[in-house]
Parts: C-alpha cells; sequence; structure tokens
C-alpha cells in the first residue's frame, strides 16, 4: 500500500462525487486517483489504478455498483470498498462482499469519516498481514502456515478445499471466498472452483471455448470460466510488467 491510500469514488451524480471529494480533500492519509461515472467505467479505473479503496453508489448505470465491485474484486481481491446509497435494502448484499461499510445519503461528513477510518485499519491490518506472506488454514484440528510463495494453487473439490503446494497438498474445510481475502495480487480466480498463483502459471490450453491453466513442475491443471478469461490474461500481463 501506498504512503497514502489510493481512492476511486464511483459516483453518477456530479453533487454527490463534489461532496465526496471535498470531504476527501483534507485528509492527509487519503488520495483520490479517479473518480467513475459509473460501472463499467470503474472496472476500466481499477484495473489501470489498481486503488486501495473505492467508494461506490449503488445505483450507477451500465452496470450498478454491487455488480462492478465483485467484478473489481476478482482482479483485486485485497480491494477495500465504502457503499454509498439512498436506499437500505441492498445492506445484506452490500456485507455479503464483506463491504467494509454502507453509507446511507444524503452522506454526512462525520458518517463517512467513520467509514473511511474503518477503511483504513482493514487497510493497515491487510498490509501486517500481507508482509508475512503466510496464508493460516485450520486442518482437522491442526493449523498450518503456509508461505504464498509454496502455493501453486488453490481448488474446491465437493466439500473439500485442497491447497496444492509445491511439495504437499493440505485439506480443509475453510470456503474459497474466505481463503481469497487472505491472498495477495499474485492469486487470481479463475473459476468457481479454482485460485492460482500466478506466478507459477506457464500457459493455457484451450479445446472449443474450455481454457485450462497450467503451471511450471506441477501436473494438476485449473479451469478457466468463459467470464474470467480475458481478466486471467489481463492479470498476467498486469504481473509480467512489474517483472
Amino acid at each position: 500500500m501506498n504512503p497514502k491510500i489510493q481512492v476511486v469514488i464511483a459516483e453518477d451524480d456530479i453533487d454527490s462525487q463534489q461532496i465526496i471529494s471535498a470531504f476527501l480533500e483534507p485528509l492527509n492519509s487519503f488520495e483520490i486517483v479517479g473518480i467513475a461515472k459509473d460501472g463499467e467505467s470503474l472496472l476500466d479505473i481499477n484495473s489501470n489504478k489498481k486503488p486501495d479503496l473505492i467508494i461506490a453508489d449503488i445505483h450507477m448505470p451500465k452496470l450498478n455498483g454491487i455488480d462492478a465491485i465483485s467484478s473489481c474484486l476478482k482482479i483485486s481481491p485485497e480491494l477495500q470498498f465504502v457503499f454509498i446509497t439512498a436506499f437500505d435494502q441492498y445492506a445484506v448484499s452490500a456485507f455479503d462482499l464483506h463491504a467494509v461499510d454502507y453509507v446511507i445519503k444524503p452522506i454526512k461528513k462525520e458518517r463517512l469519516y467513520i467509514a473511511l477510518e474503518r477503511a483504513k485499519n482493514v487497510l493497515l491490518a491487510n498490509q501486517k498481514v500481507e508482509k508475512k506472506q503466510i496464508l493460516p488454514i485450520t486442518v482437522d484440528r491442526t493449523s498450518h502456515f503456509i508461505h504464498f510463495s509454496r502455493i501453486v494453487l488453490i481448488e474446491k473439490d465437493s466439500r473439500k478445499t485442497i491447497i496444492h503446494t509445491v511439495d504437499q497438498k493440505y485439506e480443509t474445510n475453510e470456503s474459497l471466498d474466505t481463503i481469497l481475502q487472505k491472498l495477495n495480487h499474485e492469486f487470481f480466480r479463475t473459476h468457481r472452483s479454482f485460485i492460482v498463483n500466478l506466478n507459477y502459471v506457464s500457459h493455457i490450453t484451450f479445446e472449443g471455448d474450455t481454457h485450462f491453466v497450467h503451471f511450471r513442475n506441477y501436473p494438476h491443471y485449473a479451469h478457466v470460466s468463459k467470464l474470467q478469461k480475458n481478466n486471467l490474461y489481463h492479470a498476467l500481463s498486469f504481473e509480467a510488467e512489474k517483472l
């Protein structure tokens, strides 16, 4: 995470954009790096800017805030977000996505600042965990601590989740959603049943519309859903640019 928390505002209402921007401007810990006027432009800004935090309205043109954030999380699982809306019936959906907070319009400075402080605390906590690069899991009655660099892929198989490392496998009852929240940007969910470590991907094959991810020095492969195919290629290109 950068010294300042990088923020994108996703809001189609100009007045609300200006209010949120004005509330953020005097805060030294936050920096606005983009403003999206609809859900589709939010996806583009998230891919290009890689913000730490998104403040998103739920009712937006082209793609609503909940669907847009769901797509952003597939590329940036460590992303944090606060939903802002004039309606409270979306609270359950918002927190199902693990939103940091849910702010009802009209936006009040004090209420927004509470949400921002919560986001800051979550990001700082995640930063400490990310520095350790360790995935804690429970197998039966034993806690294991697996370094990210050893994980090749993670697979959902019936009721079990299997973590494939370079030298052994671990079976746990933890869901893929729960595990993904503990990982960093080097991991990508290619399919509802697979998470892959982008650093181990060697090539992708396909038969018709079905795509498979293959790994260096590891015989197992992962499936790629149609919806995630383009996002996966983008994520792999992004990682390659950093090398």
